[in-house]
């Protein structure tokens, strides 16, 4: 038989390990799991620092009939939540400003051979209208000018701290 202290002891060390546990989880989500800081955006319960907010209105000004809403993505173009993921601000704005660029490395000139030849035939076939192009932002000044603002944006949206609605401003 079963001592009635050593069933009474395990149930109540039982209970403070799942008090513990879920103490842990609490502690771990934040008071709401809604607020968030990076080094590119402020978001607390999908209200957006004034630099993100401004990205969010250039992007859907400009960006949203292509590449969808929130960045998710369109037959027309890929799903920027995803590319984001790959890409540094630096990196983000020469592919939205100079979309033609041909990218290599100096150490393996096929690479680089290869690389041009894949953008000859990608500008061959952008000439013939058999493949979509994006437009050269490098002469809108609204996008030129919040090159980075988009970039803060889309990081939230692919970090998943904000949602596809648009968000708040943030009041400091």
């Amino acid at each position: 038989m079963i001592n009635e202290s050593y069933f009474i002891k395990l149930i109540i060390i039982s209970t403070i390990l799942v008090l513990a546990l879920f103490n842990q989880a609490v502690i771990a989500s934040g008071d709401t799991g809604a607020k968030s800081n990076s080094e590119y955006y402020r978001v607390i319960d999908n209200n957006v620092d004034p630099a993100t907010f401004t990205g969010w209105r250039v992007y859907h000004n400009v960006c949203v009939e292509c590449h969808g809403v929130g960045g998710s993505g369109t037959g027309v173009a890929p799903d920027l939540t995803q590319s984001i993921k790959q890409l540094t601000p630096a990196e983000f704005r020469i592919k939205v400003l100079h979309t033609y660029a041909v990218r290599y490395t100096l150490d393996d000139w096929r690479t680089m051979e290869q690389a041009m030849y894949e953008e000859i035939v990608k500008q061959e076939q952008r000439d013939r209208g058999m493949l979509e192009t994006m437009p050269r932002w490098q002469y809108n000044p609204a996008v030129r000018g919040n090159i980075q603002n988009i970039y803060r944006y889309l990081k939230a949206r692919s970090d998943g701290v904000i949602d596809q609605q648009k968000p708040g401003i943030l009041k400091d």
